[in-house]
């Protein structure tokens, strides 16, 4: 392997492993193989905007290392990443159910003030004053949803809440906060060594810088030969995926 990551200065490597860290190998695998794929075709044309064959081997040089340094290892940093992709999931649900009961809550409470249920309006009152901002760790705001939940459970509250939503938000708030202690226990789990990350991280930073200055190449060439075609084979599409388009919605019928 010419690539020798030994070399590399402290700087250089600090940059690379910083950038690399914001994606994924399964990403930056993918974008490697793209790009010189692109390279096959139009290489030649970027020498004179920055980009020549001492770069595209550099590339290749680091895409396999990327193969050899991921055998045994892709599979857990791939985890990781699912592990924070869940983690994210998890506190995205537990926010909004928490902003549901409280929805509920703060209905139900109208609702006791007018039956005379003063007292149990004044505890409703302190719960949703007392949590008033989400919290942001999963054990947090579990809590959050348990207090939510224990809140709901209140016969009184219940009783109010039995046709607001009420049921629905109790089971849900159960749901949720087991969810965010299940990956806040998850996330708390070694994965691999701290050498093998920062070593993916690593190539996973060269890759990107390569791709980018193809990318940079390409734009140039495809303005100033004029074959946006160029620009568009080194696009960064597997570092930066893009969401599905919505299908455009069948033309109804006027009303």
């Amino acid at each position: 392997m010419a690539l020798d990551l030994t070399t590399l200065a402290p700087e250089a490597r600090a940059a690379f492993i910083k950038d690399g860290e914001r994606f994924s190998s399964e990403d930056t695998l993918e974008q490697a193989n793209q790009t010189l794929n692109a390279y096959l075709t139009h290489g030649s044309k970027l020498v004179a905007f920055g980009f020549v064959a001492e770069d595209a081997a550099e590339l290749k040089d680091a895409r396999d290392a990327l193969i050899e340094a991921g055998i045994g290892r892709e599979s857990k940093r791939t985890s990781k990443k699912v592990d924070t992709a869940a983690h994210a999931a998890a506190m995205r649900d537990g926010q909004a159910i928490r902003l549901r009961a409280r929805s509920v809550l703060a209905g139900s409470k109208r609702a006791l003030l007018l039956a005379g249920q003063a007292g149990v309006v004044q505890k409703i009152t302190v719960q949703l004053d007392r949590d008033s901002v989400a919290a942001d760790d999963a054990e947090g705001l579990a809590k959050q949803l348990d207090a939510l939940r224990a809140a709901l459970k209140e016969p009184p509250v219940a009783e109010a809440a039995k046709t607001r939503g009420g049921p629905q938000a109790a089971l849900d708030l159960e749901s949720r906060a087991q969810a965010l202690r299940d990956v806040a226990k998850t996330k708390a789990q070694p994965r691999g060594t701290p050498v093998e990350t920062e070593t993916l991280d690593l190539i996973d930073g060269i890759i990107v810088s390569l791709a980018r200055t193809a990318r940079e190449a390409a734009d140039a060439a495809a303005r100033e030969l004029g074959e946006p075609a160029i620009a568009t084979e080194f696009e960064l599409s597997a570092l930066y995926k893009r969401p599905a388009k919505k299908k455009p919605e069948e033309p109804g019928q006027e009303g």
